[in-house]
């Protein structure tokens, strides 16, 4: 979620030192840092001026932007030399594209799904070297912010194996949605699977936590709210169930809310042959 596999950042972990201590002393302990991040996009593209400009914005936005957005946040025209940038951005994997539904028009949105590039802008850019900067910001409310939003990306970035998890036969699309629910009640779903064969609509929760997640009286509340807007929607075909599946880290801890869900798919699925958890 730090280094994003990336193999020049993986060579340099020592085995001696614990994960905070090697993310400190590669991101945090070094000025060479800026020019490092500099370096990625020049050593893709002759001019890096124009792409870092548009990392940079869609770095202040998790969750990503319209190209309309973009446009205004750089000053640079629609359309394109825009289009064109975007596009090679894409061709090599810092962003992606995903439908957002739930408005009058399907929008497309681009989000930045670098790792390394996302945990510089969050904590780095602007910043002066110094040692023992990240081993203040564990654990604290910074951390598990940029870590609850860093793991949906990386459940997003594993989706085979979600699927191969969850015993789906096929998905026909997966994608973003927001709407209201029939009491007027805004509902927001970051991960939809939509799967005809199963005539199944997976309704993830992406959630990352040091231990087992513990379901709570307002989550469920929350959770059938969602559940509630999406069923009354028009994305909903009708003749499809819906499942809430919990992406979870640990997985799910036993509770007297816990039996809102369907199935739980662990951190472990995404790297390894293991099936689903069935609650």
């Amino acid at each position: 979620m730090a280094l994003g596999g990336v193999p020049f950042y993986l060579d340099k972990l020592r085995n001696s030192q614990t994960i905070t201590e090697n993310i400190d002393r590669i991101f945090f302990a070094d000025e060479k840092i800026h020019q490092e991040f500099l370096d990625v996009y020049a050593g893709l593209y002759a001019s890096k001026e124009r792409y870092v400009d548009i990392v940079k914005v869609l770095g202040s936005q998790f969750y990503g932007m319209t190209q309309k957005e973009i446009s205004t946040a750089i000053d640079i025209k629609t359309g394109g030399t825009l289009t064109k940038l975007l596009e090679n951005l894409i061709e090599s994997g810092i962003i992606r594209t995903y439908p957002r539904y739930g408005k009058e028009r399907v929008e497309t949105v681009y989000q930045l799904i670098d790792f390394f590039s996302l945990f510089y802008l969050r904590f780095i850019q602007g910043k002066q070297a110094k040692k023992g900067i990240w081993n203040s910001i564990h654990g604290t409310l910074t951390f598990y912010t940029w870590a609850g939003d860093t793991f949906e990306l990386l459940c997003v970035e594993h989706l085979p194996q979600i699927q191969d998890t969850l015993r789906i036969a096929s998905i026909n699309r997966n994608y973003c949605w927001s709407g209201k629910s029939p009491d007027g009640k805004g509902a927001q779903i970051d991960l939809l699977l939509e799967s005809k064969a199963d005539r199944t609509d997976y309704l993830c929760e992406m959630k990352f936590t040091g231990g087992k997640y513990a379901i709570t009286k307002n989550d469920e509340e929350d959770f059938l709210n969602k559940i509630e807007a999406f069923a009354a929607s028009k994305m909903h075909n009708k003749t499809h169930s819906i499942q809430l599946v919990m992406i979870t880290t640990m997985g799910v801890a036993r509770g007297e809310h816990a039996s809102i869900v369907n199935q739980s798919v662990v951190l472990d699925n995404l790297f390894s042959d293991r099936r689903t958890q069935i609650l």
